[in-house]
């Protein structure tokens, strides 16, 4: 009975900590919305906002295969929505398929150029891709309209100490710093959400290390 305790503890904690949110509620509201979604997609296969709602929802639990799975027969019915190739990119960079990845994103930002997520996105699979130029061009202008973002500051220390060289490196760093100020200066749940990548950051300063990965 104790450990049952300490685990629901623990898992309060993590949730508080970590996400913001510590409502017991929110598991179960999120399952009877995947249940009646997947309902929806029995009933018409061909449901777009099925398919994408439950394609976000599998991103958020990161389960890369089944959100490619469900996104890529609505491509063809995208059209001017930049979020579904952006979606799709999200799914391919999890799964490792960064070339993939990299044209997901480029297709996004052809339809629409400021869906600033897909910078974010593009300049991950392009770091992965080893194409350092484009990843920190793709950065510096989802930077410029997010500066606050602690992704966009982990993502520009790990392209930046990619580029190599005391420089490289010394920028990395500077990037780190700048993601812990800025996270202390963040209200309530968006200190909380976004607190594992200030935990992050302080764990590869002290380290001494840039990060190896942009995401």
């Amino acid at each position: 009975m104790h450990f049952l305790f300490y685990l629901l503890a623990i898992w309060i904690w993590e949730r508080w900590y970590f996400g913001g949110s510590i409502s017991v509620a929110t598991p179960f509201k999120k399952s009877t919305f995947r249940r009646r979604t997947r309902h929806l997609l029995v009933l018409n296969p061909s449901n777009f906002d099925a398919r994408v709602d439950l394609a976000r929802d599998a991103l958020e639990r990161r389960r890369y295969e089944e959100a490619r799975s469900l996104l890529e027969p609505a491509l063809a019915k995208a059209g001017d929505v930049a979020e579904v190739p952006r979606l799709h990119g999200d799914a391919l960079l999890g799964l490792g398929l960064f070339d993939k990845a990299a044209l997901a994103y480029e297709t996004a930002l052809r339809i629409d150029p400021k869906d600033i997520e897909s910078h974010l996105g593009a300049a991950r699979a392009y770091f992965a891709l080893g194409r350092n130029d484009d990843a920190r061009r793709e950065v510096e202008t989802y930077r410029e309209t997010r500066p606050g973002d602690s992704r966009g500051s982990w993502a520009e220390a790990a392209i930046r100490a990619k580029v190599g060289g005391v420089e490289g490196r010394n920028a990395a760093g500077d990037a780190l710093r700048t993601l812990v100020a800025e996270q202390r200066l963040k209200p309530g749940y968006a200190r909380r959400r976004d607190r594992k990548w200030a935990v992050k950051a302080r764990l590869a300063l002290l380290a001494g290390q840039p990060p190896a990965k942009a995401w």
